[in-house]
């Protein structure tokens, strides 16, 4: 050790000896000694630590600049200061004394030396989590500085999440996009491309996990545009929520009129609309419906059968249409069916692999395939929509059962396993009671549903199904009373919807000198059906119209009844039979007085209790019904 190096040394200490008892004169070494030794760092730390312990902020600053300007990487103590001095800046709400002495001396140092600091702990800190936490307390303190150094924060950030990609993804989307909002920088497109893909990433975590999710699209837009602006696209529009998609899609169109095969452009705007459709068409998807949350799901409608022949048995080009049966239908439809445009662009070949990579690295599986087994079932892919079908593992047997049958009803002739899941159906309807459905039926051409899981709307399905499965036979020759009576029990649903079924029904009935209704004491309760009945019966007084039914009930089946069984009676129209007109009488009143049952229990209950005979109806089964098993 030299002379001058014994000499710094013992001033140091002479200095640290009396810093705590006697500060004035540790304070006259260390300016003997700078004045005798002014590079020596020692020196200079020692006179920093004097003027920290006095709570001198502004000399502090000075003797801190210094050092950082004259040693900027060489001692461990200035590093300690630096990082206390960095952590006291970023937690800025603390109130600590320490804290509060970092703060304060901050604001005295020149505003080069204070850039100078944090580029010093950027270049020379190995933890790259600490580097970013720099950049943004750097960006804070000097906008400007954002303009040249934040593509090297968005590279850390990008590399970052290849190992914790939920602190990166919110560091980049809460702190540093708002940053660099106003003047984004410009970046390679794979960095800006896995930069949008990881912000859309979070907030659609954020999505699924919050009711309100106005907010996250506001964001996803948002970033959207900033990724954009990196890589010199077109702006896309802005987010809201009270624009009509239209708007959105015919600006993709637009956009993609003017772009290259395979735009990265068209291909992220197109992706980013399909999601926000796709969104859209699963939050609608379910509905609050009597304080319950009531899930939509998408069936096969019934197409109305004409003893004239029906043009529709021709298949169509034409995709099906959506049938207004719900408030919440046309939002529903349109969700789905812009949804449908943006997938069917990113599939062609132009963009399918990339945009299949990207549907991998984004949390929608679950929405993916409900989306993707409706677009086959609304195209009418059978074969696609069963094996996406077993594919789909979260749905209730309740569902899965609907959308059996509507795959039944979609190759236009129910089967057994339909007609099975009808029964499996009506074993399991929910609690929430609902409303009947308007244009469940349509004439003329193929038509989707939304059907709420509501016990109306899903007997009012199963009951359509069956009728749409039976009503042609009733233009067959030789109809039988039996499946006459059933169809009439079925109608009391759909009176209104279906008046030539039923005025065929009783043009039968009239031709006929007899008629078995073993139904009317048990099942048919419609005012407008007794009356029909009772003005038959009335007006066949002289032509001997025998009409045999079961005898009065007090309203609840029995087994014998529902089997129909040999408790039944023949009410004639002469006076051969002395008591038929009370008797007949006596029936309606009794069924009058039932009009205000709940029909859609009525008629569950009719399915369930007489489905052998159902069965025996639609699939022509020549066995004794108490031989078949369902």
């Amino acid at each position: 050790m030299s002379s001058h190096e014994e000499n710094e040394l013992y001033m140091v200490k002479e200095a640290q000896r009396l810093r705590k008892s006697d500060p004035c004169a540790a304070m006259a070494w260390i300016i003997t000694a700078k004045t005798l030794y002014p590079n020596a760092f020692n020196l200079q730390y020692e006179a920093y630590l004097l003027e920290r312990d006095g709570k001198n902020y502004e000399e502090a600053a000075k003797c801190f600049s210094v050092m950082a300007s004259n040693f900027p990487n060489q001692h461990t103590e200035l590093w300690q200061e630096i990082n206390s001095l960095t952590n006291a800046l970023r937690n800025e709400n603390e109130t600590t004394p320490e804290h509060e002495f970092y703060v304060k001396m901050y604001k005295h140092l020149t505003p080069e030396v204070q850039h100078n600091i944090f580029m010093h702990t950027i270049n020379h800190s190995a933890d790259n989590l600490e580097r970013v936490y720099i950049y943004i307390l750097m960006f804070n303190k000097f906008p400007k500085s954002a303009i040249t150094q934040a593509p090297r924060l968005l590279e850390m950030l990008a590399e970052g999440m290849k190992t914790k990609p939920d602190l990166y993804q919110r560091i980049l989307v809460k702190e540093v996009l708002p940053m660099i909002q106003n003047k984004p920088p410009e970046l390679s497109p794979n960095l800006a491309c896995r930069l949008y893909t990881s912000s859309l990433e979070f907030y659609l975590r954020q999505i699924m996990d919050e009711s309100d999710t106005a907010d996250a699209w506001k964001n996803i837009f948002k970033v959207l545009m900033i990724c954009g602006q990196m890589m010199g696209w077109e702006p896309f529009l802005p987010f809201s929520k009270h624009v009509n998609q239209n708007v959105y899609w015919e600006k993709l169109v637009d956009i993609l009129s003017g772009s290259p095969a395979g735009s990265s452009q068209v291909l992220f705007y197109a992706t980013t609309l399909f999601i926000y459709s796709l969104h859209g068409y699963i939050r609608n998807c379910k509905l609050r419906i009597e304080d319950a949350d009531v899930s939509h799901v998408l069936v096969e409608g019934f197409m109305e059968w004409s003893p004239e022949g029906d043009v529709s048995e021709v298949p169509s080009m034409e995709p099906p249409k959506f049938s207004l049966t719900t408030a919440i239908s046309p939002e529903l439809s349109k969700a789905f069916l812009h949804a449908a445009q943006c997938w069917q662009l990113l599939n062609t070949d132009q963009f399918q692999r990339d945009f299949s990579q990207l549907m991998l690295a984004l949390p929608l599986a679950p929405w993916i395939s409900r989306f993707l087994f409706d677009l086959a079932i609304y195209f009418g892919h059978r074969d696609e929509a069963n094996k996406l079908m077993a594919d789909m593992t979260t749905q209730s047997s309740l569902v899965q059962s609907l959308q059996i049958l509507s795959l039944n009803l979609m190759q236009g002739s129910m089967t057994l396993q339909g007609f099975q899941c009808i029964l499996k159906i009506l074993s399991e309807l929910p609690a929430t009671q609902g409303q009947l459905l308007e244009n469940m039926s349509l004439k003329g051409h193929r038509h989707m549903v939304f059907l709420p899981l509501t016990r109306s709307a899903l007997v009012q399905y199963c009951v359509g199904a069956i009728i749409s499965r039976l009503s042609c036979k009733v233009y067959e020759p030789n109809c039988p009373d039996r499946l006459l009576g059933d169809l009439l029990v079925l109608q009391q649903l759909n009176l209104l919807n279906d008046v030539l079924l039923t005025q065929q029904i009783f043009n039968l009935i009239k031709q006929r000198k007899s008629f078995n209704l073993r139904t009317l004491s048990t099942y048919i309760i419609n005012i407008d059906l007794i009356e029909e009945l009772s003005h038959i019966w009335n007006s066949q007084q002289e032509d001997n119209f025998e009409l045999t039914s079961s005898p009065i009930s007090s309203g609840t089946p029995t087994a014998t009844t529902a089997a129909g069984g040999s408790q039944s009676r023949r009410i004639g129209t002469r006076g051969a039979d002395k008591g038929a007109r009370d008797e007949f009488r006596a029936i309606t009143r009794q069924q009058i007085a039932r009009c205000n049952e709940n029909v859609i229990t009525l008629l569950a209950n009719f399915i369930s209790q007489e489905h052998l005979m159902l069965a025996q109806h639609i699939f022509g089964i020549s066995q004794p019904v108490e031989t078949i098993v369902i």
